[in-house]
């Protein structure tokens, strides 16, 4: 049995919580949280004790894993504690604001012999999965293109809204487009060159945002955004534009990712040929992402994917389409 305390208890920690309960061998034996109202909701909901101080935490429960559901600009501080004091970390994207402390955190972590995973989720969504697998195959030929969106209305389940404030969130430049970022560089490998335009919203922030990424074979057009009105549904999806075929996945999970667990069909169309209908099982990503985790600790695998450099990485792709936007120019990497 392997003991992990939680960090938060927002709304990704209710998530990361539901898949933990599932997890074989793993119990979330506490966790922490400052704010009265959520941790008293928390512990009501799941009967799981509640500390208010991280370093009483440490000092009187016997953890193997922590998993960071803090804010974004807090992950810093509370990875560097949980791998000085000698435990494995999984921490939600991105993993900071900015890549000093992205650098820093795997430092830290390296320093201290333990596993750090960024909770780049999209590596364990069965439909970005698939996509990858028939462009590993080669079911695309050579790829030439990638398309990439994630548009939502604004969140409004965090505290005092620090994530619509750019300086403790990044804003959805850096909150939810990132998660695009880092599966089209899945997909295409190295980035070369950013160049982004984007809109601004009242809190001066780039809260809806097109970034076009130049890599070494290919080009990638990601748009991402949380400027959408009224009850539009979360929605997202992919083109990947083959000299054989092309791939083409959408989705829409209600307001916030509520019903991630549905599935819809991929579409791949290739010349002389009908087009294919791909189902793909329906599976909790956040349940396959936390059970990979726990299984390279459980079984002292390295980690391969969430890795702190993929991570830092994706950063470095928003932050650079951040500055193009900022500047009206093309950021190079």
């Amino acid at each position: 049995m392997k003991k992990i305390v939680l960090l938060g208890a927002g709304f990704i920690a209710s998530v990361h919580m539901e898949a933990w309960r599932r997890v074989e061998e793993a119990k979330v034996c506490a966790f922490f949280e400052t704010n009265p109202e959520k941790a008293r909701a928390f512990r009501e909901k799941y009967g799981v004790p509640h500390y208010d101080s991280f370093g009483n935490l440490l000092a009187n429960e016997d953890v193997d894993m922590v998993d960071v559901c803090l804010p974004t600009f807090l992950h810093r501080e509370y990875v560097e504690m949980s791998a000085n004091a000698g435990k494995h970390v999984l921490c939600e994207k991105p993993i900071a604001l900015n890549v000093e402390d992205a650098e820093a955190m795997r430092e830290t972590c390296r320093r201290n012999g333990v596993k750090f995973m960024v909770g780049h989720v999209l590596r364990f969504w069965g439909e970005y999965v698939k996509a990858r697998e028939l462009v590993e195959e080669g079911a695309l030929g050579k790829i030439l293109a990638v398309e990439a969106f994630r548009l939502s209305v604004s969140p409004t389940w965090s505290v005092d809204s620090w994530i619509l404030k750019p300086e403790l969130s990044g804003g959805a430049a850096l909150d939810l487009h990132i998660h695009d970022c880092d599966y089209v560089n899945w997909i295409l490998g190295n980035p070369r060159e950013v160049f982004a335009w984007g809109v601004r919203s009242a809190s001066r922030s780039w809260d809806h945002i097109f970034t076009e990424v130049r890599y070494q074979e290919a080009v990638a057009s990601i748009q991402g955004g949380w400027m959408m009105k009224g009850d539009f549904p979360f929605t997202c999806g992919y083109r990947i534009l083959g000299e054989r075929g092309i791939l083409e996945w959408t989705f829409r999970a209600g307001v916030n990712i509520e019903e991630r667990s549905q599935s819809n069909p991929i579409f791949l169309y290739r010349d002389g040929a009908e087009r294919e209908k791909i189902e793909v099982a329906s599976e909790d990503p956040y349940y396959l992402e936390l059970r990979y985790f726990f299984d390279c600790v459980q079984k002292g695998t390295p980690v391969q994917q969430g890795t702190p450099e993929q991570a830092i990485l994706a950063l470095k792709v928003a932050l650079a389409a951040q500055t193009a936007s900022e500047k009206n120019m093309v950021v190079r990497l």
